[in-house]
């Protein structure tokens, strides 16, 4: 009898080990798949190191048609606007006259656009007047509504305005998603009616025109704006933010 105990405890444990050795399996695959699943996350939507527009030092602005900044509302579908849009473009700190036909192919060039939620100056001739405006309570995105074309990594905010409007706690994170770049209310109170803060972004590329190529989403709202914005990508650039 002794054998036969013997073969079936030695049966008995290989089984265990192969039990062991699929659970080993198991938990290999689902921790490969949880990384290959948070590097996918990664890729199409990643923090990016937000700066402090305060700190920049800029050169001149590039002279668009209708001047060196373009002002347009943040318009709903209805037509209706939920903020106001001021943008231009600059040339780093040693360069006073910004003319990208004249200045070297790498060159960095500065997107700025100051976003007050609620309220909407005059904007350009060639961009009209909204129908309507609509007070705001609480924004929540500034973004990029198109590939950021040429991004060098650098972006972020006005510090002190974010404070201002959102308290002393106040913060943005800024994120890449599928190209496109975010800023996003992070901490803080509510940002709203008549509070500017002033986002910023560096391409290589410098802006083609302007461009219906901005949203921004408050009290459940979605609008889009008109800003200067590069030259749509060639074949063989990398897309955006990623």
């Amino acid at each position: 009898m002794k054998p036969i105990v013997l073969t079936a405890l030695a049966a008995s444990l290989a089984l265990g080990a192969c039990a062991r050795a699929d659970d080993v399996d198991n938990e290999s695959n689902a921790t490969s798949e949880a990384k290959e699943a948070a590097l996918e996350a990664q890729t199409d939507d990643f923090v990016i190191n937000a700066e402090d527009f305060g700190r920049e030092q800029l050169g001149g602005k590039i002279e668009g048609p209708a001047g060196p900044e373009v002002e347009a509302s943040l318009l709903m579908a209805d037509g209706t606007s939920i903020g106001d849009i001021r943008s231009y473009v600059a040339c780093p700190e040693n360069i006073s006259v910004c003319d990208p036909a004249k200045l070297p192919a790498d060159t960095i060039y500065t997107y700025v656009h100051v976003v007050t939620p609620g309220v909407d100056e005059p904007n350009d001739d060639a961009i009209g007047t909204p129908k309507a405006i609509k007070p705001v309570a609480k924004s929540v995105t500034f973004r990029t509504d198109m590939p950021a074309g040429g991004f060098v990594g650098h972006a972020g905010y006005s510090l002190e305005q974010a404070r201002a409007a959102l308290g002393p706690q106040g913060t943005f994170t800024v994120s890449c998603n599928e190209g496109k770049l975010v800023w996003e209310v992070a901490s803080g109170e509510f940002w709203g009616t008549g509070e500017p803060v002033t986002f910023f972004w560096k391409s290589r590329k410098p802006p083609q025109g302007p461009a219906k190529a901005y949203g921004f989403d408050a009290d459940g709202f979605t609008a889009n704006g008109t800003g200067p914005f590069p030259a749509p990508q060639a074949d063989g650039d990398a897309t955006g933010c990623t």
